[in-house]
């Protein structure tokens, strides 16, 4: 006699009641939307996205949405503006949907009695139907591997998407003093974001993963246009359009001085050298500059203008792209600004030496080759003063107290060389190492 307890089916309503399910993708978006105050018309006009796309997320409507990756992207842009986070919502939407209502199955004797029919089929039909299976698996794969191969194509060829999601207003009107102001906004995964603003700089980011971007953008007094486009990586493709957002600061109640900038010009590239500056303002004043790279480095000098208003001199910066801000404030407290884009880069090795708080001697080698200009004596380098010295790949010097000495190598600032309790020689290489010598 078997001990096994026969199955009874499940007696209705036995099975508990699913939880209310949370809002459905396209039901967040629209109410998102209607919390916002906002109508599909306004929300089309400030994104530049089709009102029937906006419509179709949120019915939740894909027969009148654009390919995939580009719906994507564009319903990135759509929750970002709504203020809900966009992978959350892309997350979502490239779920399955659930079907609502739709019946839990039960055992039931017509499964099993199906079941008895299809195994008592003859074998030759069983075959005749394996191999229908297996043509129309592979039509499938074909048909998967073709529309995968034309996505990508796709991807390849179409220009990048660009668009700013913060701020939503197309002019942002400021309170005075404004210096900056941080643009975020949607583009291809890993596209390159350039940045032109009305005031001569430019500015470049990456968007991440998830084709989200942000820049703190220089601003300066008055009106600033901000142009962006994207560059699509890889390819060099850029994107057909452009995103604009125009910010005002306003004037303060004070006459800012002006400053005029000759040097550098715009988009100036230098190699082996300090950037030139060169700028007129008020008489007596001084300029603070302020550099800023695109990885966030940031480094600050002054100078003095003279009676006449005219300001000179450079300022060393290591390789890369920099932004220079320069301000003058006005004993009555009114900002003057301006702002230019430079490229810095350096072939070789480039050492500059300033006097530091007391007088050293120093001798010097150029690629293994005597300084002529220093000579085998070597030179004594007063407090303020300045050397430059280039070889192609190592400079070495050599100082009675090199602790006192300013160096910065390649446009970089080398700090603590120099054990300041006697002579030592140092090695700087075009790789940028600094290194103890054993010359003399």
């Amino acid at each position: 006699m078997s001990d096994q307890v026969p199955l009874t089916p499940q007696q209705p309503g036995s099975i508990e009641e699913w939880a209310p399910q949370a809002p459905k993708i396209g039901d967040r978006l629209r109410q998102a939307r209607e919390r916002r105050g906002v109508s599909i018309a306004e929300a089309s006009a400030t994104l530049k996205i089709r009102a029937p796309i906006l419509q179709a997320f949120e019915r939740e409507d894909h027969s009148q949405l654009p390919p995939r990756v580009y719906a994507l992207g564009q319903l990135r842009t759509y929750a970002a503006y709504l203020g809900l986070d966009p992978a959350t919502v892309a997350a979502g939407w490239q779920g399955a949907p659930t079907l609502e209502g739709a019946p839990v199955p039960t055992p039931s004797q017509g499964v099993t009695s199906a079941m008895d029919r299809l195994v008592a089929l003859r074998p030759g039909v069983i075959r005749s139907t394996r191999g229908v299976l297996a043509m129309g698996g592979l039509g499938l794969a074909v048909l998967v591997i073709s529309g995968f191969m034309v996505l990508q194509l796709l991807r390849f060829i179409l220009p990048p998407s660009i668009a700013i999601t913060y701020p939503i207003e197309a002019l942002s009107n400021l309170e005075a003093g404004t210096l900056s102001y941080e643009l975020r906004g949607t583009a291809d995964a890993r596209a390159s974001i350039v940045i032109d603003t009305s005031a001569g700089a430019q500015l470049t980011t990456e968007a991440d993963e998830s084709g989200l971007w942000s820049l703190l953008v220089p601003l300066g007094t008055g009106r600033t246009e901000v142009v962006a486009h994207a560059v699509k990586p890889g390819t060099g493709g850029e994107s057909s359009t452009t995103a604009e957002r125009v910010f005002v600061v306003a004037l303060p109640d004070k006459v800012a001085p002006e400053v005029t900038v000759a040097q550098p010009s715009t988009n100036l590239a230098v190699e082996n050298g300090d950037v030139p500056i060169s700028l007129l303002t008020a008489p007596n004043s001084e300029v603070a500059i302020t550099a800023t790279d695109t990885s966030g480095g940031l480094i600050a000098a002054t100078i003095t203008s003279d009676a006449s208003g005219t300001a000179t001199g450079g300022i060393s910066l290591p390789a890369g792209r920099w932004t220079l801000s320069f301000s003058v404030t006005a004993a009555d407290g009114a900002l003057g600004q301006a702002t230019r884009t430079v490229d810095v880069s350096f072939r070789g090795v480039m050492v500059s030496v300033t006097g530091g708080a007391s007088s050293t001697w120093i001798r010097v080698w150029i690629d293994g080759q005597l300084d002529p200009t220093i000579g085998v004596s070597g030179k004594t380098i007063a407090p303020g003063t300045r050397l430059i010295f280039t070889g192609e790949k190592r400079i070495e010097i050599r100082s009675g107290d090199p602790s006192v000495l300013l160096i910065a190598l390649n446009g970089r600032t080398i700090s603590g060389i120099g054990s300041g309790t006697g002579a030592e020689t140092y090695a700087f290489l075009s790789t940028g190492q600094v290194q103890k010598s054993s010359r003399r």
